[in-house]
C-alpha cells in the first residue's frame, strides 16, 4: 500500500510503502523531554520503506546520541528518526505528516529512555524500516 504526505511548509514530501493498511498500525508517542518539545507520532514496520523528496534538513541527536532526528529546515517539523543499521538508513516516520493519518489506530505511549543502549539498538533493528532521501540533503 502506498501513502503520501508532506511537512507543513511542503518543502518535504514523502511516499510510505507498507505491506499492511494504516488502520493496522498504532503510532508511538515517546514521553522523553526531546519528544515533548518536538511532538510527533511515529510509525514503523520492518518491511516499510519511506522515500523523502525535498531539500534542507537539520539533523539533531538526543540523550545517548544513538539516533538522528531529521527536521525540515523550513517549518522545523520532525520528518523521521533513524540511524545507520548494517549499512542502511533505517528508521520511523512521523505519522503526523501523512495525508491519511486519521486512519491510524490509537497512539501508544513508549519510554525508550528506560532501555539500555543495546536494548534500543536491538529493538530498532527489529522495528524500523528503510528511509531514503534524507542523508544527502543537509543544505
Amino acid at each position: 500500500m502506498l501513502y503520501k504526505g508532506s511537512c507543513i511548509c511542503k518543502r518535504w514530501h514523502l511516499e510510505l510503502r507498507l505491506a499492511m493498511r494504516l488502520e493496522e498500525l498504532n503510532p508511538r508517542v515517546c514521553d522523553c523531554n526531546y519528544c515533548g518539545a518536538n511532538p510527533a507520532s511515529i510509525i514503523s514496520t520492518p518491511n516499510m520503506s519511506v522515500d523523502f523528496v525535498g531539500s534542507g534538513v537539520s539533523i539533531e541527536q538526543n540523550g545517548d546520541r544513538l539516533a538522528n532526528f531529521y527536521h525540515c529546515k523550513g517549518c522545523k517539523a520532525l520528518l523521521a528518526v533513524g540511524r545507520d543499521i548494517n549499512g542502511q538508513l533505517r528508521g520511523a516516520v512521523n505519522a503526523n505528516l501523512l495525508q491519511d493519518m486519521n486512519k491510524l489506530g490509537p497512539p501508544i505511549q513508549i519510554q525508550p529512555r528506560l532501555l539500555s543502549a543495546n536494548e534500543k539498538l536491538e529493538r530498532w533493528n527489529q522495528l524500523w524500516g528503510l528511509l531514503s532521501g534524507l542523508e544527502k540533503t543537509r543544505q
